[in-house]
């Protein structure tokens, strides 16, 4: 189990860095290290509803004071106030976020942790050589998780223990607020003009209300360890000290290539009916199709998961409509040419972790509706007569809109569809085999349609830019990362020509933390990822670096150049400085960089695929 430790030496300092637990269902507990909300997604409860999606936020903070020294922290316009990072001596997770207070001889030790599988948080307190009155300021609201809003009418009732909160914006729902030690007394007040400058920044709603049903108080004479709970389901108090210790327990036995994104890779994974999905990312995805099955690998096989790998898989197969997988499974959204091309590539490397024939016999038929899919031409997408596949618009992974038109259109054949196309073929050919082993009559299209792709897929060549058109037909000759991808296909390119996009995409798009999106010397190309969503979503795709691409980067660095040790060694260096970043999640990845230096981190604090490439590429580079 890693630990990482932090002493904040300013409000500023302490809220560019974030924590966040996750549940299992989707639903989570979030902020930053100084204890303060920058976000409209922060908060201690975010309850999802419906896992993994429909998740709200409950509990926003709780607000500490002893004898009249605050240790909250919250942005007023203007101001920061009160300001209890004066307080705070270190921040550490370990496994759990835990905020090291000193006030004068009294230490406080504040916990938070979550119980898996259930929209509670417990947070825990540990006071020593505690003196004067201790009052404990729950703040809450009911709103959707993703944006600041005005506050709902909310009542409550008294618990032993605590209270029962219910609002009319969420009448089903309640918010049992409970505790063993400090008693609580009802006092409803509204806290006015939060403020949450990472929204600010983003260009969306910034500020709202809060409610203050009461309190939580007592008078400190000695030391205490005592806990709050926030939950949608307990109305006791649960046995905290038992949860707490089955989570550590549960944590600890976590594996990973790297163990310190063990817990990261561990987070994106949540319930989804009777089965499990993946969420992209953290804050604001919920479970994409393309997202899952390209993190699925990194985030479920290299931890060893291989059951829960299982479920992921059979979750989106049974969402699939005539093979093609949906890239938004909670809306059920199909606009995506190669979700279900990353779908094949992961039931084949589950397959050759596991050699699972029962489940490959069962997901076959999803595979062939994949292939039948993209064998016959349709308005959207499907094979040309040479068997490329072509598309239209904005169905590829670059997919961002402005104003409602795509900023990368991509349409016509693009050359990493048309590679995973081509692996997807090898790879059903081989599985195919497995399960026909003993038949006398193999079939034989895979491979031979496999190999009129291979034939047509060197017209991507282009000489004057010595690597690959991103796409053809027509032609578009921008120097993008989508090529590392063929790069990285044994046999799909001559090897001269292979090393020549190695070389181009190394040159041109590699960073520390990624691929640039597209090559600085193009006059379209945006090396900053900041602003309104219209500035972010114009240059998302144009210039921003992802971390996932390390993934396909590495992948092609090992099959070019040989799985050498100095080959090796070059590909952890390669991944090493992802790790390394005090980037603003802490102990995981998030989803862009800046393509210009300074590269500063953007998008998701957590991205699952940033994370799961990283991790596979790692393994592979042992």
């Amino acid at each position: 189990m890693t630990s990482f430790a932090a002493r904040p030496g300013s409000y500023e300092e302490g809220a560019s860095r974030e924590w966040l637990l996750a549940n299992g269902l989707g639903g989570y507990a979030s902020a930053t290290i100084s204890g303060g909300n920058t976000r409209s997604y922060h908060g201690l409860l975010v309850a999802a509803l419906h896992p993994p999606v429909d998740r709200w936020l409950l509990l926003s903070s709780l607000d500490e004071e002893i004898d009249g020294q605050s240790l909250a922290n919250h942005q007023y316009p203007g101001t920061i106030h009160p300001q209890g990072f004066k307080y705070l001596k270190e921040f550490r997770q370990d496994p759990f976020p835990r905020f090291c207070y000193q006030i004068g001889d009294c230490s406080i030790e504040k916990t938070v942790f979550m119980i898996q599988g259930e929209n509670t948080t417990i947070i825990t307190y540990k006071i020593k050589n505690g003196q004067g009155h201790l009052r404990i300021v729950p703040l809450v609201h009911s709103r959707g998780f993703h944006a600041a809003s005005s506050l709902p009418k909310m009542s409550q009732e008294p618990l032993a223990g605590g209270a029962v909160i219910r609002s009319r914006a969420l009448p089903d729902v309640s918010l049992f607020l409970l505790s063993d030690g400090p008693a609580y007394q009802s006092n409803e007040d509204v806290y006015y003009n939060f403020e949450y400058e990472a929204e600010r920044r983003r260009g969306l709603a910034w500020n709202e209300d809060l409610a203050s049903p009461g309190s939580f108080e007592m008078n400190l004479s000695e030391d205490v360890f005592f806990a709050i709970s926030a939950s949608t389901r307990r109305s006791s108090m649960p046995d905290w000290q038992t949860e707490m210790k089955r989570e550590k327990s549960r944590l600890a036995g976590l594996k990973a290539p790297i163990p310190a994104l063990a817990m990261a890779a561990d987070s994106f994974l949540a319930k989804r009916g009777k089965s499990l999905s993946i969420i992209a990312g953290y804050h604001w995805f919920d479970d994409w199709g393309r997202d899952a099955m390209i993190a699925l690998p990194g985030l479920l096989l290299t931890t060893g998961r291989e059951k829960e790998a299982a479920m992921v898989l059979r979750s989106f197969a049974g969402a699939m409509e005539n093979g093609v997988l949906p890239n938004d499974l909670g809306a059920r959204s199909y606009n995506t040419v190669d979700a279900s091309l990353w779908f094949v590539r992961a039931v084949s490397i589950y397959f050759e972790h596991s050699r699972d024939r029962q489940f490959l016999k069962e997901i076959w038929p999803r595979l062939l509706d994949v292939f039948h899919r993209y064998c016959r031409p349709a308005e959207d997408f499907g094979a040309a007569e040479d068997g490329l596949v072509f598309c239209g618009p904005a169905l590829t992974w670059m997919d961002a809109r402005l104003e409602g038109r795509p900023v990368t259109p991509r349409s016509g054949k693009c050359c990493e569809i048309n590679a995973l196309w081509y692996s997807a073929l090898l790879d059903m050919n081989r599985l195919y085999l497995e399960l026909g082993k003993g038949s006398r009559n193999p079939n034989p299209n895979f491979s031979r349609l496999a190999k009129k792709v291979k034939d047509s897929f060197q017209r991507f060549w282009n000489s004057e830019t010595g690597c690959l058109y991103d796409v053809i037909d027509p032609e578009d000759a921008s120097i993008r990362p989508n090529q590392i991808i063929a790069a990285g296909i044994k046999d799909l390119l001559p090897a001269v020509k292979r090393e020549a996009v190695f070389e181009v995409v190394t040159r041109d798009l590699l960073t520390p933390f990624g691929l640039r999106t597209l090559a600085p010397s193009d006059p379209r190309y945006e090396g900053r990822y900041e602003g309104d969503p219209g500035r972010r979503d114009g240059s998302y795709h144009q210039g921003t670096v992802w971390p996932w691409l390390m993934g396909p980067y590495i992948d092609a660095l090992i099959a070019i150049k040989g799985r050498k040790k100095p080959v090796l060694r070059k590909a952890k260096e390669t991944l090493r400085p992802l790790l390394t970043l005090p980037s603003v999640g802490i102990e995981t990845i998030p989803e862009v960089f800046d393509g210009d230096s300074p590269q500063r981190p953007g998008g998701c604090i957590s991205q699952a695929w940033s994370v799961a490439e990283v991790l596979r590429a790692w393994q592979a580079s042992q």
